[in-house]
């Protein structure tokens, strides 16, 4: 091998081995910032940070119906306790505004993203903000979802608050989320009256679901998921208690005719005359019958008798 060619094979081969050594010290370099500055969660999850901004978890500080009930109260700090992140009552300041990705998740450690965020039990986590007071406890662990194990992010986005959507069904609202699991009920729900008039299983399941001007902001849906006569009278009061204006258009009926008709046909301990038309109904039948049956022998012996009387 001449001198030329060893020189370029020794660069090559250089070469070579310098490329897998960058790759290997490159795959294995820490690609997070440290601790001690601040962690941007949407340079890698910018969708669930999008999400996050326009959900009620985002919102926590800056809906106008907080900021406005909180002005009211003389903004106390304990609202800022679940509606701000990191709230220090010594110094009455707080690390973020809304229930940020801290608020769940804690503190960034040195291995993430190679380890994931620590995350609470659902229940536990949620029920540090949404306690008995403000969400009912007693009436979740008394359905059948509690009964299951099930947990609140099954049914719930925890970055928007949310319910989850079905995908696929984005336009189906929450009742696609229901069927999901509740495939029994596809066939009979879909083609009711109420499915065709736009009404969601959560609108009698979770009772006072919605925008009710006199319902307390704190308050939550009740998570029995028990439909009850109070689910009907939010649609149906009218039909089943008329106000006093409707009841007096309405035309007197008088019901002593109706109960003398109905006298009439009342059961008394005096058995009502047997007609005898029936009965002779029945013995001809049978008769006839029998006729049909006996005839051969009645024929021979008619035959028989004459016969006799002959001789």
């Amino acid at each position: 091998m001449s001198g030329i060619m060893k020189f370029i094979f020794s660069i090559m081969l250089g070469g070579l081995a310098g490329g897998v050594t960058f790759a290997v010290v490159q795959a294995n370099t820490e690609i997070v910032k440290p601790v001690s500055e601040a962690l941007d969660c949407g340079a890698c999850h910018a969708e669930t940070e999008e999400a996050w901004h326009g959900g009620a978890h985002g919102m926590a500080s800056y809906d106008s119906i907080f900021v406005d009930a909180w002005s009211d109260q003389g903004q106390p700090g304990a609202c800022l306790v679940c509606h701000v992140t990191g709230y220090d009552p010594s110094t009455g300041t707080w690390k973020q505004d809304g229930v940020s990705c801290e608020a769940c998740h804690g503190p960034a450690n040195d291995d993430h993203p190679r380890e994931s965020m620590p995350i609470k039990n659902p229940e536990e986590l949620c029920g540090q903000c949404h306690s008995e007071a403000r969400f009912g406890w007693s009436e979740w662990e008394s359905s059948t979802h509690f009964a299951r194990s099930m947990t609140c992010t099954i049914c719930h986005d925890p970055h928007t608050a949310a319910l989850k959507v079905v995908e696929g069904h984005e336009d189906d609202g929450s009742s696609a989320l229901c069927l999901n699991c509740h495939r029994q009920f596809d066939m009979t729900f879909s083609y009711s009256i109420h499915m065709q008039a736009g009404v969601n299983c959560i609108d009698c399941h979770l009772r006072h679901y919605g925008d009710s001007a006199d319902r307390d902001i704190h308050t939550m849906p009740d998570h029995s998921f028990n439909a009850n006569l109070e689910s009907c009278n939010t649609c149906h009061a009218e039909e089943m208690h008329m106000s006093a204006e409707t009841s007096s258009d309405i035309p007197f009926m008088d019901f002593t005719a109706l109960e003398s008709s109905n006298n009439e046909n009342q059961v008394t301990n005096n058995p009502s005359p047997i007609s005898p038309y029936g009965f002779a109904g029945i013995a001809g039948i049978l008769g006839l019958a029998g006729g049909m049956v006996l005839s051969p022998w009645l024929e021979k012996w008619y035959t028989n008798i004459n016969r006799g009387g002959k001789k």
